[in-house]
């Protein structure tokens, strides 16, 4: 008669009190890996976060009240050049003159939005997050950036300190060695 093996189970542990829960309640997995990675790649900071929108004033304003969040500027693509818009800025008067932002940069702390305007009544129907960006060491760039070739990933811009692709999840990342200005 053989012997049959259970299959391996996984084993239940309480998450200790105290202890910093990440969302939906997933317990906190302490700071040994289950799976270390097979390479470095060194992320120094998360540069910003670039979501879509509809309507940019609304969204201005709830991410400024809900976050406490500054705006750092407002701007518009004109011609080959970017037009900043003023502090005192008047919506209205923008809108009914075809003159207003195309994007806002908002930020408190490590955390920074930039809001990119779809246009009004826009129905979505790809994601409204634009795309991830990530600072990264000079030398990572490099290795991310042949990384990206070789997989053979869409590449949207490439310059000498910063790329911008799509994972094959369909995420779109801006990786940087540049620190936020």
């Amino acid at each position: 008669m053989s012997e049959q093996i259970a299959p391996t189970q996984a084993a239940l542990v309480p998450a200790p009190l105290g202890s910093g829960l990440l969302p939906y309640g997933l317990p906190d997995p302490g700071a040994q890996p289950l799976l270390p990675s097979g390479r470095t790649v060194r992320i120094e900071a998360f540069r910003h976060v670039a979501i879509r929108v509809a309507d940019l004033q609304v969204a201005e304003c709830f991410y400024r009240e809900f976050f406490g969040m500054e705006v750092v500027w407002r701007v518009r693509r004109a011609g080959e050049a970017w037009e900043y818009f003023p502090s005192d800025f008047d919506w209205d008067a923008g809108l009914r003159s075809g003159v207003f932002p195309q994007y806002v940069l908002l930020r408190n702390g490590p955390l920074a939005l930039l809001l990119q305007f779809a246009g009004r009544g826009t129905v979505f129907v790809e994601p409204r997050l634009v795309h991830l960006s990530l600072r990264v060491t000079p030398e990572t760039l490099l290795e991310l950036r042949a990384d990206v070739l070789v997989r053979g990933y869409a590449v949207a811009e490439s310059n000498e300190h910063s790329f911008v692709f799509r994972d094959p999840f369909g995420i779109t990342w801006h990786v940087t060695d540049r620190p936020a200005s």
